[in-house]
């Protein structure tokens, strides 16, 4: 008779911790929340979210037939709350309804299907029409001739790696990423480097990148880049007079400050869009290789946010440690002079 009773017992308490078990977390839809919601904890409109979902859906929706497989959208908007957040995994699984162990694939899922179409939403200027239409934006910024892209760098905080922490270690004493950026006049980003540590120079960066190559290979006077004192005067890289001394050279450097200002607003627009990668947000708690995806990732979404017209909003001003040889070359010298004798005279 007890061990009857003991054994229903325990039949009855199995039930009970499978019902508990099957309790599964509510999943918020796009359908449930007011557009100015969308926008605030995914930062972009509902329409451009199911049109990416659209884009993506082979690599994000279950290939599993259970009932409560999670669907692609909830992946998607998970990773874009975290992203755009830069909170813990634990507040983003409760705003989207997912559990804590299923936000990591998520976001790895998302990040994959993102890193298959970078070519798609950023890509330098290339054709005479894109060339052209870009010099035009930036000459109506300050009247700086020629230019068809600002650059410049910004640093995102890292946990490192045990093993190589000290390359991380940035000039401000905090672990982070060097990452190049490059965008046109209108804040879009059309070039963008994300793979080394804090501790390396800006130029270091720069002439490692595909975009030196690029440059380097353009036919003279196709265009100019605009960079700060952190980069190495070239003749298709512009920087300031170190100590202008003439009306003309003065006239030069408030041009350049002005144009190169596109750059250092789009990344705080960047930064403020997406705060993950600020360090008020702490610092990623990600591989250096995951985090690197993550920053090319948010430089896709921010350019597609502007696509679909999402205005440019910039959050709290912050200037990012620029670490630069300043070296210079003959041949960019001989260009910087005969741009403020043609231009600024």
């Amino acid at each position: 008779m007890a061990a009857a009773l003991f054994a229903r017992r325990r039949a009855r308490r199995q039930r009970e911790r499978q019902r508990k078990e099957r309790i599964f977390h509510q999943r918020i839809t796009l359908f449930q929340m007011p557009e100015s919601d969308v926008i605030k904890l995914y930062r972009l409109p509902s329409h451009v979210i199911l049109s990416l979902l659209d884009e993506i859906k082979d690599d994000m929706e279950p290939r599993t037939k259970r009932s409560h497989a999670i669907p692609g959208l909830t992946k998607l908007l998970a990773a874009l709350h975290l992203l755009s957040s830069g909170s813990f995994q634990r507040a983003v699984t409760r705003n989207v309804g997912i559990s804590q162990s299923a936000l990591s694939p998520a976001l790895s899922a998302f990040l994959r299907a993102m890193m298959r179409r970078v070519g798609q939403y950023i890509h330098f200027p290339q054709s005479r029409e894109e060339i052209m239409e870009t010099k035009m934006d930036f000459y109506a910024v300050a009247g700086f001739p020629n230019v068809i892209g600002a650059v410049d760098a910004t640093h995102v905080p890292i946990t490192p790696p045990s093993d190589d922490e000290h390359v991380y270690l940035n000039r401000e004493q905090s672990y982070s990423m060097n990452i190049q950026v490059v965008c046109n006049a209108r804040h879009v980003i059309n070039n963008v480097v994300a793979k080394y540590p804090g501790s390396t120079l800006d130029s270091f960066v720069l002439r490692r990148s595909r975009l030196y190559e690029l440059m380097e290979d353009r036919e003279a006077g196709r265009g100019w880049l605009l960079g700060d004192s952190a980069y190495p005067l070239l003749p298709w890289l512009l920087t300031p007079v170190s100590n202008p001394t003439t009306p003309a050279e003065q006239r030069y450097n408030a041009a350049h400050s002005k144009t190169q200002n596109v750059i250092e607003r789009t990344l705080r627009v960047l930064k403020s869009r997406f705060r993950c990668l600020d360090k008020t947000a702490g610092s990623l708690l990600y591989s250096p290789s995951k985090v690197c995806e993550i920053v090319v990732t948010c430089c896709m979404l921010h350019n597609l946010a502007l696509r679909s017209g999402m205005p440019v909003e910039v959050g709290a001003e912050g200037d990012d440690e620029h670490l630069g040889d300043g070296e210079g070359l003959e041949d960019g010298w001989a260009t910087q002079r005969e741009v403020i004798r043609s231009y600024f005279n």
